[in-house]
């Protein structure tokens, strides 16, 4: 491109990227063919001042060039939001192994216990109260927990749409 096809940067030294939506001014911005031969029907972005006061460093950004800026930012934030998501998966994945050791752990000691006073109760020649409705067979135990599963990843959802919506509204 020629040095007459690039220019959102005006003498001031303020530059605009992406698609502008108003002037340096405050003016609202609108699109305008080019008339010269170099780019002949080429879009651009000015705002009416601009136009009419040729003197004054006004607002001047090619459509082309606009969109693709605005491409590359949002490609830019697609990218971050990608790699946040990888890293908290990875994050929760450990989490939720460790919490999963946890609770193997405390139904491993729990069974020990119950065994402990199944085995007190039946040594004492009391009446049968472990029956198989009172103790907890292998299948009931390892459902015991399913509700506060269920919590957990419920939480563990909301908490992951809340922080992508604060990352994508930042």
């Amino acid at each position: 491109m020629s040095s007459s096809s690039s220019s959102s940067r005006s003498h001031t030294g303020r530059q605009t990227t992406g698609i502008p939506t108003r002037c340096w001014c405050g003016a609202n911005l609108t699109t305008f063919g080019a008339q010269t031969k170099e780019n002949l029907f080429r879009r651009f972005y000015r705002c009416e001042i601009g136009l009419k006061r040729k003197t004054e460093h006004h607002l001047f950004k090619w459509v082309d060039e606009a969109i693709v800026d605005e491409i590359n930012m949002v490609d830019a934030k697609h990218s971050q939001l990608k790699e946040d998501v990888d890293s908290f998966k990875i994050y929760t994945s450990r989490r939720l192994e460790i919490q999963a050791k946890h609770i193997e752990q405390t139904l491993h000691q729990l069974k020990i216990l119950m065994d402990a006073k199944t085995d007190s109760c039946c040594t004492q020649d009391s009446p049968a109260f472990t029956t198989e409705d009172t103790l907890a067979s292998p299948t009931v135990a390892s459902t015991a927990y399913n509700p506060l599963t269920n919590i957990a990843v419920a939480a563990i959802a909301l908490g992951t749409m809340a922080w992508i919506y604060a990352r994508l509204t930042n």
